[in-house]
């Protein structure tokens, strides 16, 4: 996929050929494991890229049902296709029935705020891979991008309200920003002084009025 280059949190298929391009070794049994996550056609998560990457380099994440994370680092054309983040509407097919009302509200508070609720974490692998990740205590990894500093301010409050009325499971997440960073959206709202901010390449702290310094000025 020539000029395409996936963000944290998407999706992303790998060649046959994949293990030619990788830019960092990995041990057999990381490779042995990989290599049949591929086989069987199911996808990679692009994680936070490393300072000193190259444009054309990515960093892969595999998250196994048993919960062991391995990491791959790849050039750009170990890429076969890439996916988005599954929407909540997507995801919830595969979700328990007891989370069904809770997403629902979240559904409905994306309409609402005229946003697309995106999901990433254990629903997001157990969709996209079609291998059973959730366990009891699984949390809900939200994804959110707001347009507009008043459109946080709106979803924090609907999400502290989804999050009281359901609390038979736990929404987390976080919210994209628009020079590319994310914060997590439980951390905002506790409107901190100092916030950490994960980018695209490594993570550092910021006040809060930076952030909202990085949305357009509203009347």
């Amino acid at each position: 996929m020539p000029g395409e280059r996936p963000a944290r949190h998407d999706w992303v298929y790998l060649g046959a050929d994949w293990a030619e391009h990788l830019r960092s070794p990995l041990n057999p049994d990381v490779l042995r494991l990989a290599t049949g996550w591929q086989q069987h056609g199911r996808p990679f998560t692009v994680t936070r890229q490393d300072m000193p990457d190259r444009d054309d380099e990515l960093r892969l994440g595999l998250t196994l049902p048993d919960r062991r994370h391995l990491a791959l680092h790849v050039a750009l054309p170990a890429m076969a296709r890439m996916l988005p983040p599954p929407t909540v509407e997507e995801a919830r097919a595969t979700a328990p029935a007891t989370w069904q009302p809770a997403l629902e509200d979240v559904i409905a508070l994306g309409t609402v705020l005229d946003l697309t609720v995106r999901v990433f974490g254990s629903l997001a692998w157990q969709l996209r891979s079609g291998v059973p990740f959730l366990r009891p205590l699984s949390d809900v990894d939200l994804l959110f991008a707001p347009a507009r500093w008043s459109d946080v301010e709106r979803l924090l409050f609907g999400l502290e309200a989804v999050s009281r009325r359901h609390s038979v499971v736990r929404l987390d997440g976080e919210v994209l920003l628009p020079d590319g960073g994310a914060v997590s959206w439980r951390e905002l709202a506790l409107e901190p002084e100092i916030i950490w901010v994960t980018g695209p390449r490594g993570a550092s702290p910021r006040t809060l009025k930076d952030l909202r310094a990085l949305f357009p000025a509203e009347p």
